[in-house]
């Protein structure tokens, strides 16, 4: 009797320890959530081409993009991200038949961030034309002006402040210089911050400390949102579910996988392009994923293991989150030498860089077979592309649907993209 209280005590015990921390979890997890949904935002952004509407900006207090700019897109539900952007998209290329996908996806994105995707409070910085930036905060809900240029707009109120680009730090000049209508800059808030107070950022001496606390396979997703961005499907390969007597050998596994499929629009292109050259038809891809590039020596070795472990497929890419500037010169002549592309990775699509293109290879069979038979990661990847390729018609978007299930998959709002980077400790 006395063992079946004692068993009760501590059955009871036991429940309300669970009770306590589920639901301290649930609490936690609320918490970040509604931090990462009111966390202030900065960004970049280009006021028409060259910033030209700038002035007119400045007089009548608001930001806008030209997209798309005969559509009024108030009376376009938008509470639903990816269906939005689905939705323009296609618009998008309705309206211009000579873009890829790819472009079409970026100009969308591009204005879920300025129509939506910044929030009330947030700030954005727009050059000045001087070497300098002017810096607004966002005061009002999205509006249509129509006949106007950047008719997508958003009210705004300017400060009183200019920040001269060279009181930034490099980093900061880098991702403010990068190519787009906007671009996210929330990494370097507190940078961003103390130059809109007007005192001087503190220096970091060891910037690489930052993002040593991340896992180097939790940058795969950041990776696929990227290039599923660009139309490409991809898929982590994990070494340790090799063939026991491969997996002790040096540099022959891929991080990730790829594959693209040509983007003509019409169904009759794209069969007459599969039936008479199917090597144009589609492109396979390999990714090598670093941390960091710090040195000459990081550089050579893990250039050298992208090319070995890319040697099976069209396109060879080496891709880092951090890339020491002092590299960039040795870096350009191995690509130009051997062809392998390099990326430098954000957590954001538009602020994620290509800086050296991948030359195309024929495709190596004897390595592709010899992959396919010690992991069974990369045969499926192959077997459900040949698929595709092989699919009748009829059935070719759902087979396409199949290969995408089975790929990494990316992230549905920005949100969602900082959620993630917070809990893998990943600096955004």
């Amino acid at each position: 009797m006395k063992n079946i209280n004692r068993l009760s005590c501590y059955s009871s015990k036991w429940i309300i320890f669970t009770y306590k921390y589920l639901h301290l979890s649930v609490y936690n997890k609320i918490s970040r959530q509604l931090n990462y949904k009111y966390m202030k935002l900065y960004n970049r952004i280009m006021l028409g081409e060259g910033g030209r509407y700038v002035k007119d900006c400045l007089d009548n207090n608001y930001i806008g993009v030209n997209f798309l700019k005969d559509i009024d897109l108030s009376n376009i539900p938008h509470t639903d991200e990816s269906v939005w952007k689905q939705n323009l998209v296609a618009k998008y290329l309705e309206s211009h038949p000579d873009k890829t996908s790819a472009t079409a996806r970026m100009a969308i994105g591009f204005m879920w961030t300025v129509c939506y995707g910044l929030k009330t409070g947030d700030v954005v910085l727009a050059p000045n034309g001087e070497g300098g930036y002017y810096v607004a905060e966002i005061t009002g809900s999205y509006f249509y002006a129509q006949g106007k240029e950047l008719s997508h707009r958003r009210t705004v109120k300017w400060l009183n402040v200019i920040i001269q680009r060279s009181s930034m730090s490099q980093k900061l000049q880098n991702s403010t210089g990068s190519i787009g209508t906007c671009c996210n800059i929330s990494k370097y808030a507190d940078e961003l911050q103390q130059l809109i107070n007007g005192s001087t950022p503190i220096k970091i001496i060891n910037d690489s400390l930052k993002v040593e606390n991340f896992k180097e396979r939790s940058l795969h997703r950041l990776l696929s949102n990227y290039l599923f961005s660009n139309n490409i499907l991809c898929k982590t390969i994990f070494h340790e579910t090799s063939s026991k007597a491969y997996q002790a050998q040096k540099w022959v596994h891929p991080d990730m996988v790829g594959v693209r499929f040509n983007e003509f629009q019409e169904q009759a292109t794209r069969a007459l392009l599969k039936a008479s050259e199917t090597k144009e038809y589609v492109a396979l891809y390999s990714y090598e994923l670093k941390r960091t590039i710090e040195n000459d020596h990081q550089l050579k070795e893990y250039f050298f293991q992208a090319l070995s472990n890319s040697s099976w497929a069209n396109y060879g890419y080496l891709v880092a989150f951090e890339i020491n500037e002092d590299v960039m010169e040795e870096m350009e002549r191995l690509n130009r030498a051997f062809g392998i592309g390099v990326i430098k990775l954000s957590p954001y699509t538009d602020d994620t860089k290509e800086l050296f293109p991948a030359r195309k290879n024929e495709l190596d069979y004897y390595t592709i077979d010899k992959l396919c038979r010690i992991n069974n990661d990369f045969k499926s990847f192959i077997t459900k592309a040949t698929k595709v390729l092989n699919a009748q018609t009829e059935v070719l978007e759902d087979v396409k649907n199949g290969l995408q299930k089975f790929c990494d998959r990316g992230f549905s709002s920005q949100e969602e993209i900082l959620e993630y980077c917070n809990e893998n400790h990943i600096p955004c």
